[in-house]
This record gives C-alpha cells, structure tokens and sequence, in this order.
C-alpha cells in the first residue's frame, strides 16, 4: 500500500470528511479511501435508500410545513379498519 500526503485541504472540505467520518463510523483515513475509490470508479457509489440527502437539508419552515401536511397520516379512520 501506498501513502500520500494531501496539502491546503479547505476548512469546509476537512469538516465535510470528518463530519462524514463520524457519520458512518469510519476512521478519517477509511472515509478518504472510501471516496476516492467511489471517485476513481474502484468501488461504485451506492444509492442511499433514504431521506438523510434532503431532510439535512430542510429549513425548519420547510419542517414544520412537512410536519403539518403528513399530520393526517398520524390518525388511524377506525371505520376503515373495522
């Protein structure tokens, strides 16, 4: 195995690393291998099967507008389920 050293990292970019690092509970090390294959096509990036890409997302208006429309699906109709 090789190594290589990576200079002048941005702020945003070592936060961003180490942010998904604890995430998925990887060493710093394993996440920046991790993505460098996905990114040399040496390991293909799986499809997330979640919402983790756009509730991070989400304004708290953007939330509460979302909690308010999916309230009704909080209530069972107890005629239907009869």
């Amino acid at each position: 195995m090789s190594q290589l050293t990576v200079r002048n990292i941005p702020a945003e970019v070592d936060t961003k690393l180490r942010s998904l690092a604890e995430q998925s509970g990887l060493s710093l090390n394993q996440t920046v291998i991790r993505l460098l294959e996905t990114a040399t096509g040496q390991r293909p990036h799986a499809p997330r099967r979640d919402l983790s890409q756009i509730a991070a997302r989400w304004t708290a208006h953007e939330a509460a507008d979302f909690d308010r429309a999916t309230a009704p699906f909080e209530s069972v109709d107890e005629e239907v389920w009869r």
